[in-house]
């Protein structure tokens, strides 16, 4: 995980209220570790237990993201799923768990690349895989850490309202200094995106402009958080989008 990446969930966690957190895939442990109010309840799940995560993390669960959870409705305040979507084959399990064990008003926190960076979309045009995302010969081992889906921001935030989880904020990550050479292109980006989006919905408008900004085409990464909608929410939700 990119430092960035990392500082970013830090920051959310240091102006977050404690509570119980799950976190999944929890690698060694070093979220946990970073939690030191003990007012925090953490939780981590990974489909391996490594030496170090059994001695940083005392309520540890052997799982897949690509199952079930071993978790109950309702069981959590957060859910950090940092750096894992990218390597399973299908993320829409994970969301729809997150939502089923999350709280009413509970936060699922996401890290993931980001293919909409500039570098991405350069390296897409060259040699038809994202960066990041070589091209597969062979299925890796069970267990490899290879990403294998990318990510789209636009669809991430459709699909996790879909299953109950409102998109709450695309955090700040640190730009770094290397990215600047790509400013160019992005301005570029930018500019055909404003031109595009006149005359469009308002709507419309600010959310192309967002996946045309900075924090989008310069970030290799990205941390998007989600809230989990209350029941009366999503019959609102439901009626809304069965009148439209």
């Amino acid at each position: 995980m990119q430092p960035e990446i990392k500082q970013a969930v830090f920051q959310f966690f240091a102006a977050s209220k404690p509570g119980a957190v799950l976190d999944f895939p929890c690698g060694t442990g070093w979220l946990g570790a970073s939690l030191s109010d003990e007012k925090w309840e953490y939780h981590g799940a990974d489909l391996y237990c490594e030496p170090e995560t059994a001695h940083r993390v005392s309520r540890f669960s052997a799982a897949d993201l690509q199952q079930r959870f071993p978790y109950d409705d309702d069981q959590f305040d957060y859910m950090a799923c940092l750096e894992g979507l990218e390597h399973i084959e299908n993320y829409h399990h994970v969301l729809r768990e997150a939502a089923r064990v999350l709280r009413p008003g509970g936060t699922l926190l996401v890290s993931t690349p980001n293919p909409l960076n500039i570098k991405s979309r350069r390296r897409y045009y060259w040699s038809g895989t994202f960066y990041g995302f070589p091209h597969l010969i062979n299925m890796p081992p069970e267990g490899s850490h290879i990403h294998v889906s990318p990510v789209n921001l636009s669809f991430l935030i459709a699909f996790a309202a879909r299953h109950g989880l409102a998109f709450q904020r695309l955090h700040e990550v640190t730009i770094r200094k290397s990215m600047c050479y790509h400013l160019p292109r992005v301005w570029a980006v930018q500019a055909y995106t404003w031109l595009k989006t006149l005359g469009k919905p308002q709507k419309q408008r600010d959310w192309l402009r967002l996946l045309s900004s900075s924090q989008v085409c310069l970030c290799d990464g990205m941390v998007v958080s989600f809230t989990k909608k209350s029941a009366a929410e999503m019959q609102v939700a439901l009626r809304l989008h069965e009148a439209a």
